[in-house]
């Protein structure tokens, strides 16, 4: 029998009694065991642990919700995507996220990105370029790691997929999963690979490629 279960049996005795002792003290000891029970019940619940950030390819961004799942960030959905140019959304499924999940001060940064790209915006070099500048081409960085692979290096997915095939036979890095997509949609959307770059890859070598573009590649 559990510490919890053995003190709301205590606390259910404690209230037979008093009714048939009617003796008034036994009732608040009997209330103060069982609310203390309740209360490590709601000590035990697990706490969801949940990251937001702004996503991009080179036509859509989209706020993304990732969850901390088994000891690691998992995707576990994004909003609508909204085009870059035109601000209409993008149409075709239904199983996007509300807007309004979106905790303010992330969609205070998506508001500043959209402003970065109108086009009448001068730009200025991006967190990513100036990673670009100080790697050389193949280099796993802890910065773009931190940002959960996105986006991976230029160099990264500029490989086409015989070039990607055979560069992935030479790294070694841990497994990183998808939740509610498959691993070309990930790396498509998500990761901003071009389709064309990956075509042929097996399920295996697109999983190790997602794999190499969380580890910083």
């Amino acid at each position: 029998m559990t510490r919890r279960r053995f003190a709301f049996w205590l606390g259910l005795a404690l209230f037979t009694l008093a009714e048939q002792l009617r003796v008034s003290g036994f009732d608040d000891l009997a209330a103060a065991i069982i609310r203390r029970t309740k209360g490590d019940k709601e000590e035990a619940s697990p706490v969801v642990r949940e990251y937001w950030s702004v996503a991009s390819n080179k036509t859509w961004w989209w706020y993304e919700r990732e969850n901390w799942i088994d000891g690691k960030w998992e995707l576990t959905g994004i909003t609508t995507p909204v085009h870059k140019k035109t601000g209409e959304p993008s149409a075709g499924r239904l199983d996007y996220l509300d807007e309004s999940l979106v905790p303010e001060d992330v969609r205070v940064r998506g508001t500043k990105i959209k402003s970065l790209e109108l086009p009448e915006v001068v730009q200025v070099a991006s967190e990513e370029e100036l990673v670009e500048s100080v790697l050389e081409p193949g280099q796993a960085d802890p910065a773009r790691r931190a940002r959960h692979g996105r986006p991976p290096s230029k160099w990264l997915r500029s490989l086409q997929a015989e070039e990607l095939r055979i560069w992935l036979k030479t790294i070694d890095v841990p497994e990183a999963g998808v939740s509610g997509m498959t691993f070309w949609t990930h790396l498509t959307e998500d990761h901003s690979f071009e389709a064309e770059n990956i075509e042929g890859l097996t399920i295996d070598e697109q999983a190790m490629l997602h794999a190499a573009a969380h580890y910083g590649y």
